[in-house]
């Protein structure tokens, strides 16, 4: 059955199977960032076998602030792996954020070719430079997440944790890849008529992206 999640931390499980972060963290991402994410589920008899996590985030797009999603944690137990089931989950999440009229979502990705068929393409290449100048940052770039003390405290305590164990291993070449959620509000927010999901991701591939802390 594919579902919101209720509890949460039996999402845990398949969590500390699939990634190998430190418990530090992991106890830091449950209760803290799970506090306000939303997380949809695939289970089988009770058992959660899939999953994708709807971590909220304000972003700054052409000085317009808009609420989007970046996409984490998205697994299935791997002896259900390529039976389709993570498609299912993120079928219900692609629903719930054009309910909510999100203009796009992002994510991080391990391989790039599996989120194609998704709609999802790359928008611009994850940065290992952390800029700690937010003037800086408003200044140079069309598109970042708006720090609100929300944000700051996070990204503090994140950095603490990964002056510790080293922080997130990434891809040899991370990139940021995006999918248009709705296409009346992705019109809205960049302030043109967009007809079709190509276009609208080739006018964010044109803009200057910032997402580092975020992720």
């Amino acid at each position: 059955m594919v579902e919101i999640c209720v509890t949460k931390s039996e999402t845990r499980k398949l969590y500390e199977e699939t990634f190998d972060d430190p418990k530090e963290f992991v106890d830091y991402y449950y209760e803290d960032k799970c506090s306000d994410n939303t997380i949809i589920v695939n289970k089988i008899n009770g058992e959660v076998i899939s999953m994708v996590h709807l971590n909220p985030y304000i972003l700054s797009v052409c000085k317009k602030t808009v609420k989007s999603y970046y996409l984490v944690a998205g697994a299935t137990k791997k002896e259900m792996r390529g039976k389709g089931e993570q498609a299912k989950v993120m079928d219900l999440a692609f629903k719930l954020m054009k309910k909510e009229h999100i203009p796009f979502c992002y994510l991080l990705p391990v391989n790039e070719k599996r989120l194609t068929w998704e709609g999802f393409q790359k928008i611009c290449s994850f940065s290992r430079e952390k800029i700690d100048d937010y003037e800086k940052i408003k200044n140079d770039f069309d598109i970042y997440c708006v720090r609100n003390d929300l944000y700051i405290r996070r990204m503090e305590k994140e950095k603490a944790i990964d002056e510790v164990w080293g922080g997130e291993v990434l891809p040899p070449k991370p990139s940021i890849m995006a999918k248009i959620i709705d296409l009346q509000s992705f019109s809205e927010m960049a302030g043109g008529e967009f007809t079709c999901d190509v276009d609208a991701l080739l006018w964010l591939k044109e803009k200057k992206i910032y997402i580092c802390e975020e992720v």
